[in-house]
Parts: structure tokens; sequence; C-alpha cells
């Protein structure tokens, strides 16, 4: 069966007009990549990621609270309890040694789950920036085999001029503007 041209030619366009999209998509691909991978705060892969540092932020805004009324409530308490200014600081001492304790380790705990969120996040943005970099190869290796079949792509994208044909004399450059013409006389 014969090769019609058209289709051949509408078919190596087609593919010219994939790679070309494919490039675009791969170099966009790429930079968000990279973009994510410099800020993971910017990069969210999906609403876990979202709920995940949201609900850190919240505990810590929670255990900041948790830390203030405990401390108010330590204050009542050694007021209570004791007698002098020296007895209720070393009331107040030796309440915030256990209390703080407790709130270090639990502002370490939510350190730890949002520095694995963000790692996570640089993981999956560079998986990103080489899937694009990889699109963007394979769309200039499939414009190579297929953009020079074509009449439009055949001497590359930018083709270089046309070199002149032997035998054939070159244009006539034209002269600077106010330079003397040839054959003609200065005027005086």
């Amino acid at each position: 069966m014969a090769e019609t041209s058209w289709v051949r030619a509408v078919y190596l366009y087609a593919m010219c007009a994939v790679s070309i999209a494919l490039v675009g998509l791969g170099a966009a691909g790429a930079a968000i990549g990279l973009v994510h991978t410099v800020a993971p705060d910017l990069g969210h892969r999906d609403t876990l990621d979202r709920v995940g540092i949201g609900l850190a932020n919240i505990a810590d805004s929670v255990v900041d609270l948790m830390g203030d009324a405990q401390l108010d409530s330590m204050e009542s308490y050694c007021e209570d309890v004791t007698d002098g200014d020296d007895e209720f600081d070393d009331c107040m001492e030796e309440e915030q040694s256990f209390g703080e304790s407790s709130m270090d380790s639990i502002q370490d705990g939510i350190a730890e789950v949002k520095d694995e969120l963000r790692s996570q996040i640089r993981n999956s943005s560079i998986d990103n920036m080489i899937r694009g970099l990889l699109m963007v190869l394979a769309g200039i290796v499939l414009f190579r085999i297929h953009g020079s079949r074509t009449e439009l792509f055949a001497d590359g994208l930018m083709p270089a001029k046309r070199a002149p044909v032997p035998g054939e004399p070159p244009a006539p450059l034209p002269p600077p503007p106010g330079a003397p013409v040839l054959g003609e006389t200065p005027p005086s």
C-alpha cells in the first residue's frame, strides 16, 4: 500500500507539536520542582500535607497557650502554699522545672513532625524536577528525529543564511550614509 504524502506530513508536524509541548511542560515542571525544593513550604503535595502542617502550627500555638496558663496556675499555687518571697521563688523554680521538660518534649515532637513533612515535600519536588528534565530531554530527542524530516524544520530551528551559489556574484553592499557614491564627484 502506497503512503500518502499528506499523511506523513501531518504525522511529522503532529510529532513536532507534541515534542514542543513536552519541552514546554517539562521546563515548567522542572522550574516548579526547583522552587519547591528550595522553599518546601510552597510545595504542599496534597491535602494531607496541608492538614499535617496546619495541625502542627495549631498544636504549637496550643502548647504556648498551655504553658502560659500553667505558669499562671503555678503562681497562684505557690502564692497559696508559701509565706515569704524566698519560699515563693523556690516553689516557682521547682514547679517550672517539672513543667518545662514536658512542654519542651512536646515542642520537640511538633518540630520533628514539621521537619519530616518538609523533607517529604522536598523529596517529592526533586522527583518532579527530575521528571521535568526528562520530559525536556524526550521532547528534544523527539523533535530532532521528526523535525529534520519536515519541510519547515529541515534546516533546523534557526537555519543559517543560504550560502552563495558559486559563479553568482555577491550582491553589492549599499554605501554608508554620507559617503560619496562611486562614479560621482563630490559636491563642492
